[in-house]
């Protein structure tokens, strides 16, 4: 369901590049190691058309209750998370940090979007009641 093959080709890294843009892939990555007082994964032993399915239904759970002023809060975001980069006016990705009243706080700044993931887990283990997100921020 989530991997068209196996095969290296022009397809399949097209499409994996697309999981990975869109954040499924770690969406998939997250649920796979999640744990709480109602469930944990490592112990549930998913198999991956379960855990594919786990993936979908909280999609579809985002897509229908998504509301107007996560969409403002999260696009003010995007606009506004231009701090520069000391020496460098490339475009990057950023992790901010999402603060009531549509506000937010540049936490750091990387040049691919696996660093920032990277650091993104390490930070939401860390503060879990924190609310971040990886924006792309362009150069003006």
């Amino acid at each position: 369901m989530i991997k068209p093959g196996s095969d290296e080709s022009e397809y399949t890294r097209g499409y994996q590049q697309a999981l990975d843009d869109f954040g499924v892939t770690q969406l998939l990555s997250r649920i796979r190691c999640y744990s709480d007082d109602d469930f944990d994964a490592d112990r549930a032993q998913l198999t991956q058309q379960e855990l594919e399915s786990l993936v979908g239904m909280v999609i579809e759970r985002v897509a229908a209750n998504i509301k107007g002023s996560a969409i403002a809060r999260y696009l003010n975001t995007l606009r506004n998370a231009n701090s520069p980069i000391v020496g460098d006016d490339r475009n990057s990705w950023a992790i901010v940090r999402i603060l009531p009243n549509a506000q937010h706080y540049t936490i750091a700044r990387f040049f691919n979007r696996q660093d920032a993931d990277d650091r993104l887990r390490a930070l939401c283990r860390f503060v879990p009641d924190g609310v971040f997100e990886v924006v792309w921020v362009s150069a003006v």
